[in-house]
């Protein structure tokens, strides 16, 4: 129990545990409290509000700027400072050895290394220069921690007051509404000073206390009584601890911008007390930020409020000890240099100085540290000035899943993890694993490379050998040697002969490499479109506008031009990534590129005009009848067809073809009611072996991204499996990919467990009808859901998926059993094939096995060569899929035909998909 019960201050006391000795000095300027309400409230970079704990490096902040402030790692214990605020910089004492630093708003304090008091210097007007007084004359400090204007220091250990208990704890304060002697009854382990506020822990139960100023922060009425702490942070107006079990647990305020809610909230809306998941060995506080180090690598995680145009910490180093400023903060990485890096919005990210990573003890290192090596590794000085003193480290806490302990935490070094690459089932395995295969083939690659060297070294040298002897052998014949006229007239001829065969071959070498475009000049492109104006244009998007265009022929074309933006390489560099991509590849469902345009900084690509727009348009557009007349068949029809144009990307273009941006905005509908797969800009050719992987940048549209490529950068053809997979289900359900009106807003999320589930119903779109068997429908949304399977081996390839679907669609229009299923364009056209399959039906029945998965037939359904590889025009296809005993047997009363006849069938779907008006539908916005 306290030895006295006099209060400070009314709210900023902790009732029942310690009492304050001395009162609070006379509140001097009424105005700094309605400054430090408005910190807590809004943001003022100007103004810094501040915290910290005691440590290697501190770093003040102000009005005149950061400093940075830290003990040299030669173990003299010297100070040196680096920054903009003259008061700091210059008043930093060049010749005093301390001990460890903290640091506040506009100042720095140091323990003494020979005295173990404080010693302070900057502008601050409530913590003075020097010695901070009232100052017990020989009192001895452990440890020191400075709030926004006030200096907490605990007393050391045995140095009490006369008569009290050697268990207690003296804890003094100094400045702002904080000057006062804090008496405890029990044994107190560390502190850590927030703006207004002081906390610390007990050294008997690990429990956590706070005092200090309540109405602004409120840390101290929320204080966890039960929970017990490794270790604590204090930042802004709220405190960090290490749980025991080494979790993250805050409390406090955080920065109320706006009511972020609980479903929606994640790391880095501004609630600091959101923190994430992973075990940290240590944790510091900001204004309204705090980072830790995470026990697994050691690498910073950071979580709560930053501003725009904060830097991010870094990734892949391992840092050994973190202090925090009011909105940024450095670390000392775990290199030999130990130089500091900074991150947040304010300071360098690297600082001119060596710091050690942490403060030297006397004491042996006790359960849980391990003793950083105290010799040369910087210089060839120890670090720790006393010959009895070391460096203390936390040690990590456990190994994660998939790996095991290959070296535990000993006096000397970390524990040390492994894992088993042949039972990985976690990302970090993975991600570790594939950097291990990728660390030793690096390693075999630099010895073969080694080797590879010594060979041309050594081919070179006898190539040249071998050269110069058979120059100085030659010259040597030809001394004795003369030509008849005969023979050069013969010699002549066939140098002429051979240079004029090379002239001819040239062009036609150029004239292969562009085909298939037709280069356009930008006049005539102008003209075309009646100089880019409003009314032709016909849709916009990021970078690039399309315009509705009519060449001097009378073709109907719709023309991209490239906005132009600051990054001209990478513009450029799209431009012909597409075009050299479209100019290779030959398919009816895929985008036909007409032909092209480069003049100066113009970059024009120019296409068939698609009247009917992209397929996002019918299923999210404004209109809703287009959506409604959107019948089931049309949708699957325009699966299939969608499907058959990424198989020929993957298994018939040579090399393959990854799309990377598959969605419905990409599937383009022409006049036919064709589906077209377009917008190539993000295509990259894969290697010869399909299933080979990439290592390429993520790139495409979240929501259909494939979550592997987007973590591991692991890109295959499988990827665009995944995002096919995404396609489907939004076929299905109608809903887009990512819509946040909905409480799951993302479409796998929410539609795989319903499909797993055999709820079917839940997930069609209501705006349809169910067909009245649901078989075909259930096949689909069971490849949707094999197809967006986390791993990419785990899903099918291209060619089964659209083996499936074609069988859906087969199963769909009644014909479940044939040989060959329905194609796509006999839908549209109305073959009277269907009526033949549906008798053909009546008459057999489908076992099990016929019905099962397109991924596990035997027998792959396929279409015509001309599905396949379509080079031939729309017409020659509707006279190879309808025969005249298809058009003339075909009878008003069949029972599931489309139509009567082709022309009827043609009808009907212009009926059901009307043209759209390019102005209003802007029918290629989400397509370029």
């Amino acid at each position: 129990m306290p030895v006295g019960t006099k209060k400070a201050r009314k709210s900023a006391s902790f009732a029942g545990i310690f009492s304050a000795r001395g009162s609070p000095p006379k509140l001097q300027e009424m105005g700094h409290v309605l400054v430090l309400a408005v910190c807590s409230l809004i943001l003022l970079p100007g103004w810094a509000c501040g915290l910290g704990s005691m440590s290697s490096i501190a770093v003040s902040y102000g009005e005149d700027g950061p400093v940075f402030c830290g003990l040299s790692s030669d173990g003299s214990h010297l100070v040196a400072c680096f920054g903009a605020d003259a008061s700091v910089l210059y008043g930093a004492p060049p010749n005093i050895p301390f001990l460890g630093l903290t640091a506040g708003d506009g100042f720095v304090c140091g323990l003494l290394l020979d005295t173990r008091q404080p010693y302070c210097w900057g502008s601050n007007s409530y913590v003075k220069s020097g010695v901070p007084q009232p100052m017990i004359e020989g009192a001895k400090y452990s440890e020191l921690s400075a709030g926004d204007n006030h200096l907490c220091a605990l007393r050391a250990a045995g140095d009490g007051i006369h008569g009290s208990n050697d268990a207690a704890s003296l804890i003094d304060c100094w400045g702002y509404n904080m000057t006062a002697t804090h008496v405890l009854t029990e044994a107190v382990s560390t502190i850590s000073a927030g703006s207004v506020f002081n906390c610390g822990l007990f050294a008997r139960n690990r429990t956590v206390f706070c005092w200090g100023d309540e109405t602004v922060s409120g840390v101290v009425g929320l204080a966890p009584r039960d929970m017990r702490f490794q270790s604590i942070g204090a930042g802004g107006y709220h405190v960090c601890g290490v749980l025991e079990n080494a979790q993250v647990f805050c409390w406090g305020r955080s920065l109320e911008m706006q009511q972020v809610a609980p479903s929606s909230a994640v790391i880095g809306d501004g609630d600091v007390n959101i923190v994430p998941m992973d075990a940290m060995v240590s944790v510091v506080g900001g204004r309204f930020h705090a980072c830790g180090i995470k026990s697994l690598d050691h690498q910073v995680a950071c979580w709560g409020f930053t501003l725009h145009n904060s830097s991010s910490p870094p990734k892949g180093l391992k840092m050994y000890v973190l202090v925090a400023g009011d909105y940024f903060t450095c670390g000392v990485p775990a290199e030999t240099s130990l130089m500091p890096r900074c991150w947040g919005n304010s300071g360098p990210l690297a600082l001119p100085m060596a710091v050690p990573p942490g403060i030297c003890v006397t004491t042996v290192c006790s359960h849980g540290y391990y003793e950083y090596p105290n010799h040369g590794e910087v210089g060839s000085s120890k670090v720790c000035k006393p010959a009895n003193s070391r460096l203390c480290l936390p040690c990590s806490t456990g190994c994660p899943r998939d790996s095991y302990e290959s070296s535990p935490c000993n006096a000397t070094a970390d524990r040390v993890c492994q894992f088993d690459c042949l039972r990985c089932g976690t990302d970090e395995c993975m991600s570790f694993c594939l950097s291990q295969k990728r660390t030793k083939s690096q390693k075999l690659m630099a010895f073969q490379m080694r080797i590879f060297v010594a060979e041309i070294v050594f081919a070179v040298i006898l190539v040249l050998s071998v050269s110069v002897i058979a120059c100085l052998y030659v010259r040597h014949k030809l001394r004795h040697c003369q030509c008849s006229n005969s023979e050069l007239r013969l010699a002549k001829s066939t140098a002429y002969s051979f240079r004029k065969d090379n002239m001819r071959v040239q062009p036609d070498v150029e004239d292969l490499k562009v085909r298939r475009a037709q280069e356009f000049s930008y006049e005539e492109l102008e003209q075309a479109t009646g100089g880019f104006s409003e009314d032709s244009q016909v849709g916009k998007g990021s970078f690039s506008c399309v315009f509705k265009g009519i060449l001097r022929d009378g073709t109907v074309v719709a023309v991209k031009r490239a906005i132009k933006a600051s990054d001209v390489k990478k513009s450029s560099k799209e431009f012909h990534n597409e075009l050299d991509l479209l100019s290779r590849l030959n398919h009816a469902h895929l985008l036909n590129l007409l032909g092209y345009c480069e003049d100066g900084s113009e970059r024009l690509l120019v296409y068939e005009f698609m009247a009917h727009g992209s397929l996002y348009q019918h299923l999210h557009g404004n209109d809703p009848n287009l959506k409604r007349r959107l019948n089931w068949a049309r949708r699957v029809t325009i699966a299939v067809q969608a499907a058959r144009g990424i198989e020929y990307l993957h298994g018939y273009a040579c090399p393959p073809v990854i799309h990377r941006d598959i969605k419905s905005s990409n599937i383009l509908i022409d006049e036919d009611h064709n589906a077209r797969v377009a917008d190539f800009g993000l295509s990259i050719l894969g290697p010869a072996d399909s299933g080979a992987p990439l290592s390429e940048l993520p790139a495409g549209t979240l929501g259909y991204l494939d979550p592997e490529y987007y973590r591991l950068h692991y890109l295959t053809t499988k990827s665009d499996v995944y995002s096919f997979g995404v396609f489907l289900l939004e076929i299905l359900s109608g809903r887009k990919a990512i819509d946040m009106q909905f409480e799951e807003g993302n479409i796998v999320e929410w539609a795989v467990p319903l499909i797993k589930a055999g709820d079917i119903f839940a997930i069609l779109d209501p705006v349809l009808s169910p067909p009245s068997d649901l078989e075909a429908l259930k096949k689909i949304a069971s490849v949707a859901c094999k197809c967006v399977r986390m791993r990419g081996k785990d899903r099918p390839s291209m060619d089964k998926v659209t083996t499936a679907l074609e069988h859906a669609l087969a199963l769909l229009m009644g014909s479940p059993c044939v040989e060959q299923p329905i194609l796509p364009t006999e839908v549209v056209l109305g073959s009277n094939r269907m009526h033949k399959v549906s008798q053909m039906s009546s008459n057999h029945s489908c076992s099990e096995n016929e019905l099962a998965d397109g991924e596990d037939q035997r027998i792959e359904y396929r279409a015509p060569s001309w599905i396949t590889f379509p080079s031939v025009a729309s017409s020659q296809r509707r006279k190879s899929s309808a025969s005249e005993a298809d058009i003339t047997g075909r009878t008003a009363t069949e029972g599931r035909n489309i139509g009567s006849s082709i022309g009827d069938g043609l009808r009907s779907l212009d009926e059901e998909i009307s043209p759209a008006s390019p102005r209003e539908n802007l029918y290629l916005q989400h397509n370029f």
